[in-house]
């Protein structure tokens, strides 16, 4: 009986309150989840006795706080390129020609500094792949003998052996589908497919991978096996018949020369460099980076959108136990704190403590020259939204009711509990222990 009240609990609380979507807010690193231990542990110290009812109301609401404040810090911070802050310098980075280069901005430069950044590009040779190129032999005829073969391709200083059956009556075609099933299924860092001409067809093998590290000469090679399968398919298919050899690709940064084994490579740590065709002599392209006004809008937009959807539900909780009230008044505080007087911006204070967009007046605060001064409150909003967020989470059992049954001490040290992580830690099982 205990195991199948086991199950039967852990089987409702994980389609009920395991979390649905997983966010940025819900990866961390080992520096965060030491500053969440000491954050529980500090509560712990200093926290009187409470008396906790014994109701799956009560439990099952503090889950309820702690994922929806889970589910705002994730909001807040999917829209931002940092951390644990939000970020409203929204920048995209741009080329003269998207159709030779193209480029992306993945650095964090202050709005003052973005026209200086940017650098010219001169591309006089793309990365390519290896590829090896088969016979072009009769579809219909029937080549190799039937026995049992296999040959060796070395990739990246690894050998892989791939071995097959050739039957009675098997065409050139039938083998030559039968190799390239065979090497794409593999994942070794090949991919092969049939080229065909009229009535004869070959067998093409491309590495995945473009360039030459240094000191390679070649990104694979195709040879005979030396076991004791038949030989012979190597040569009769044109497996190891190099028909293009791998290359860098060959550019220029403001006339300095450089090589990249890919066309996609990182400039600076800034810019996210995608080659896509080769220059004309003495025209080099321009890469640069400018504001991102529609990034920036949609970034407000969705900041204001999520603020008002966690008002709205702890306005909406109707349960008696349920500090619904202190939960919405400091949500609503920290708008109140940093968002009176940005009517100007287009971003005003409801009566009932959402928050509502003038689009006209919001356009215009982006697109002006002083925009990041202006949106600074709103920057400081999602901060302190953030750090909210993360106190609510440590600690969601300080909006549900629970009468304090002694008071700490103030005379005495105070010892935090190694048994005591949080009062709502072991609330979905305390029932069936």
């Amino acid at each position: 009986m205990a195991g199948i009240s086991f199950n039967g609990a852990y089987n409702h609380f994980i389609q009920d309150y395991v979390s649905k979507d997983v966010t940025q807010a819900d990866a961390h690193r080992k520096d965060e989840l030491r500053d969440v231990y000491k954050s529980i542990a500090k509560i712990n110290k200093k926290s009187p006795l409470y008396l906790l009812t014994n109701d799956d109301s009560s439990r099952n609401e503090a889950i309820n706080i702690k994922e929806k404040a889970r589910r705002l810090q994730g909001s807040i911070k999917t829209l931002s390129d940092q951390q644990d802050k939000s970020n409203l310098n929204h920048s995209s980075a741009f080329t003269s020609d998207d159709d030779l280069v193209t480029a992306s901005y993945i650095g964090n430069t202050p709005d003052k500094d973005i026209g200086n950044i940017g650098f010219d590009i001169e591309v006089t040779q793309l990365a390519k792949s290896q590829v090896n190129r088969g016979r072009l032999l009769p579809k219909d005829v029937t080549g190799l003998p039937a026995d049992n073969y296999a040959f060796e391709a070395r990739i990246d200083g690894q050998e892989y052996e791939f071995q097959f059956s050739i039957y009675n009556n098997d065409r050139n075609i039938d083998v030559q589908q039968k190799l390239e099933q065979l090497i794409n299924k593999a994942g070794v860092g090949l991919k092969a497919s049939i080229i065909e001409d009229g009535g004869r067809a070959a067998l093409e093998i491309a590495s995945t991978h473009t360039g030459l590290k240094a000191g390679e000469s070649s990104q694979f090679e195709i040879y005979e096996s030396s076991g004791s399968m038949a030989s012979g398919a190597v040569e009769y298919l044109g497996l190891g018949m190099v028909a293009e050899p791998a290359s860098n690709a060959h550019f220029s940064l403001n006339g300095e020369d450089r090589t990249a084994v890919s066309n996609r490579f990182t400039v600076g740590g800034k810019f996210d460099i995608n080659l896509k065709g080769i220059t004309s002599p003495g025209n080099p392209i321009q890469v640069g980076v400018k504001r991102d006004n529609e990034a920036l809008l949609s970034h407000v937009t969705s900041l204001v959108d999520n603020y008002n959807r966690f008002v709205e539900e702890a306005s909406g909780a109707t349960d008696a136990k349920f500090k619904s009230t202190k939960l919405r008044t400091e949500i609503v505080g920290i708008a109140q704190q940093y968002l009176t007087g940005t009517q100007d911006i287009g971003i005003s204070l409801e009566a009932n403590g959402t928050l509502s967009i003038d689009e006209e007046l919001l356009h215009q605060a982006v697109s002006g020259a002083d925009s990041m001064a202006s949106l600074e409150p709103l920057n400081k909003f999602a901060d302190a939204l953030i750090e909210k967020t993360k106190d609510i989470s440590v600690d969601p059992m300080k909006y549900v009711d629970r009468p304090v049954v002694n008071y700490r001490n103030p005379d005495s040290r105070d010892y935090s509990s190694p048994y005591v992580t949080s009062e709502y830690s072991g609330m979905m099982f305390n029932n069936y222990c």
